[in-house]
């Protein structure tokens, strides 16, 4: 076995807190792009909870934009109408995102494959439709909720730089562990089989559905602690939030990193965004296309995404030549 990778089994959780800590070393320090190691730490939180639905249960949903949106502006109307402080924000945020995955999970979880995915896809764009219309005197329509000169603070301190990253990173840091838990919990593992066969485990008598939901809420709840996040870091709510293609490009991110493995999906977020900011100056309006042909490339060479890359390396490389030194 590879001495770096069974270091990484035998302690995953410092050895990810290190990587995610040296982020504004990579970004601002060396890199010049400040801020954007905070959105990727937001983005990766959302794409860790997503891989508990998807990774675990194999339910894709086209909707956890619902969820990202409604946390957003929750917490946007708390900070601009109650207080600038984000732990109320955060908690309401989480309430109303919970609520939202109970009543969406119980009505769209009786159904699975693509009628599954179809019925997130139009509650979220149900939703999406009357924040731009119905609701458009709250959440602002197409100008997005503004929030002038709040500046959000937790017990005083004003949340922005470096005390805005390290609020995500230990955020993401306990998302990581707690995923970790799920994943390897009775709970977890009924998600896996759930995946697996799930009419062979109604057979054994398990409320699969009442499992499922759990799995739909929990995924919910990462994706409405990152809308909220997302607030806090720049106060403003913008339209796309709620749209579809917030979920689309949720999608991306975990197919190119690989679905199930709980850490392929960060680093998918973390290529999706470093490729939409970076590396899209030099390549202007065509970036979108080059992003497709890459998508294409991994999901036809490389199914299992990133970490299946990764994989590959260690086996062929790597393993050969412990096996040389033995």
């Amino acid at each position: 076995m590879n001495k770096s990778t069974s270091i990484f089994s035998k302690y995953p959780i410092p050895i990810f807190s290190l990587v995610v800590l040296s982020f504004p070393f990579w970004f601002e320090y060396i890199g010049g792009y400040p801020g954007l190691d905070t959105k990727i730490l937001i983005w990766a939180l959302m794409a860790l909870g997503f891989d508990i639905l998807l990774g675990f249960t194999g339910y894709l949903s086209f909707g956890h934009a619902i969820f990202f949106g409604v946390s957003a502006y929750a917490t946007g109307l708390m900070l601009k109408h109650f207080s600038p402080e984000i732990i109320p924000a955060m908690f309401i945020a989480v309430i109303v995102g919970t609520i939202m995955a109970f009543a969406v999970g119980y009505l769209t979880m009786k159904r699975s494959g693509i009628y599954f995915s179809i019925l997130t896809l139009a509650f979220g764009e149900m939703l999406n439709s009357a924040a731009l219309s119905t609701l458009q005197d709250i959440t602002g329509g197409d100008n997005g909720l503004t929030i002038p000169d709040v500046k959000p603070v937790l017990f005083g301190i004003r949340m922005d730089g470096l005390s805005m990253y390290f609020l995500a990173a230990a955020i993401l840091i306990l998302g990581y562990y707690l995923a970790r838990r799920i994943a390897t919990s009775p709970f977890g593992l009924i998600l896996k089989a759930i995946k697996s066969n799930q009419e062979r485990l109604e057979y054994t008598g398990i409320d699969v559905q009442k499992y499922k939901l759990g799995g739909f809420v929990i995924s919910a709840i990462y994706a409405s602690i990152a809308g909220s996040l997302m607030v806090i870091y720049e106060p403003y709510v913008a339209t796309e939030y709620l749209h579809w293609s917030t979920s689309g490009e949720l999608v991306i991110m975990s197919v190119m990193g690989g679905v199930g493995t709980l850490v392929g999906p960060m680093i998918g977020a973390a290529f999706m965004l470093y490729f939409e900011n970076v590396l899209s100056v030099p390549l202007g309006e065509e970036w979108l296309l080059v992003l497709g042909i890459i998508f294409m490339a991994i999901v036809i060479f490389l199914p299992g995404g990133f970490m299946e890359g990764l994989a590959r390396i260690k086996k062929r490389y790597f393993n050969k030549s412990n096996k040389e030194e033995k």
